[in-house]
């Protein structure tokens, strides 16, 4: 009997992927575009060095998959490797044996042996499975974002955003996130990507359902606050859905990025005032916000070390900065 393998997914088994997780993962994206959105991330040029669809094989026998994603960040000030895990499926047939444990297992074991700190994955399942493979919950809160409208519109430049921003936004996030015990690091290359990523879905969604739009306040010639967000209608009402992906302001307060809500919100003073939800610090409220509500995020955020040997860090809301955008 030949070992099984965990192997980078290819060819006839890359399409059997692609075939059996569209369904779950499509969201609202042709069979064609859900190809075409997953092979454009890994021609970006963070995606082809840090992003990989692996399949575990026996023989030519698909048994289980996933996405691995290798990131850096910061844990009580220590640098650490972070192997992100998503994207976990298991064909039908393949279902009750235990093969998505086998294929995780296998991932773990490839990560300590490059070094790797931590595992870091997104639930949709709850919790209670990958609690048994030693990962803890970390607390992640959806915010409904309230902002105060105000008749005209502040007085500041609001553009939109080009590459020449993303230095600017990769400087905001790292200074912003010194001051949180864990945080991703956001490189210029993958703020790139991040971007790339809301654009790429929308683009690739047919057309009128979605949108992603990148903003910059500038003063002085540099950004100074963003924000990127994706758009849709709301179902069966009137209005629009906001979901902040990112965002950043040089001014710890947050006022800039306030104002630009407050500069959107404007563009159109009859329409219904939309629904604005995102993931924010819990620390971080620009003055200009009126109310946020806060409720557990159904994506839920777990994390574990790569060494079992070691305790899974316990982190509190209040101990991290992650945009929702960075869920994978």
């Amino acid at each position: 009997m030949p070992a099984l393998r965990l192997m980078p997914a290819t060819g006839e088994t890359l399409e059997r992927i692609l075939d059996d997780t569209y369904p779950v993962w499509g969201d609202g994206l042709t069979r064609e575009a859900y190809a075409r959105f997953n092979a454009a991330q890994l021609k970006t040029d963070w995606g082809s060095a840090h992003l990989q669809r692996l399949a575990l094989l026996d023989g030519s026998r698909l048994l289980s998959s996933a996405k691995r994603y290798d990131f850096t960040g910061t844990l009580d000030g220590r640098r650490v490797k972070i192997l992100g895990i998503a994207a976990v499926f298991t064909p039908a047939a393949e279902r009750g044996r235990g093969q998505a444990k086998v294929l995780i297992e296998q991932m773990l074991a490839d990560a300590a042996a490059r070094g790797v700190d931590l595992a870091l994955l997104f639930s949709e399942i709850g919790p209670r499975y990958y609690e048994q493979l030693g990962f803890r919950v970390v607390p992640v809160d959806d915010v409904m974002v309230e902002v105060e409208r105000k008749p005209g519109a502040p007085a500041m430049l609001v553009r939109a955003g080009e590459e020449r921003d993303y230095a600017e936004i990769a400087g905001m996030h790292a200074a912003r996130a010194a001051g949180y015990r864990f945080s991703l690091d956001r490189p210029v290359d993958y703020v790139a990507y991040a971007i790339a990523k809301k654009r790429l879905f929308a683009g690739l969604s047919r057309a009128g359902h979605r949108g992603a739009q990148f903003f910059v306040a500038e003063e002085g010639g540099r950004a100074v606050a963003y924000l990127v967000m994706t758009v849709s209608r709301l179902r069966g009402r009137r209005g629009e859905h906001w979901g902040i992906e990112e965002c950043g302001d040089r001014d710890p307060t947050g006022a800039r990025l306030g104002a630009m809500l407050q500069v959107l919100l404007a563009r159109a003073p009859g329409e219904q005032p939309p629904v604005i939800r995102t993931w924010l610090p819990t620390d971080f409220r620009p003055p200009q916000v009126s109310a946020l509500t806060r409720v557990p995020s159904a994506t839920i955020m777990m994390m574990r070390p790569v060494d079992p040997r070691h305790s899974p860090p316990d982190l509190k809301a209040d101990d991290l900065i992650y945009w929702r955008g960075d869920a994978f």
